[in-house]
């Protein structure tokens, strides 16, 4: 049992510091490190079936894509969070992201 919740844990985190990774690479403007970090995070949470970490992890690559002027991309990880957060239950932050289904249509 013990050797299970470590794993669970460790898994956990490990998602989490490839979003944090992610997240810091942009800020730094390391775009093409912070993108490949992005899709390690969700990965990784699809993987290991952590529904609100791949939610979270989408919304962030979302907002990235968006920052850096690929909209359309943006749109497509905006909509994954939105499937994400629906799955595990968060109807409302789901419907708060419905805002940046359009915005691919002004390119």
């Amino acid at each position: 049992m013990h050797l299970m919740l470590c794993s669970l844990i460790f898994t956990t985190s490990f998602t989490e510091a490839y979003l944090l990774q992610a997240e810091e690479q942009f800020c730094e403007r390391n775009f093409d490190v912070a993108e490949t970090l992005y899709d390690a995070a969700i990965l990784s949470a699809k993987t290991h079936k952590f529904v609100n970490e791949q939610a979270l992890s989408n919304e962030l690559a979302g907002h990235f894509y968006l920052d850096t002027g690929r909209k359309i991309k943006s749109v497509n990880y905006f909509m994954r969070a939105f499937e994400n957060y629906t799955e595990w239950g968060a109807v409302a932050k789901a419907a708060s992201l419905t805002k940046y289904f359009e915005i691919g249509d002004a390119t």
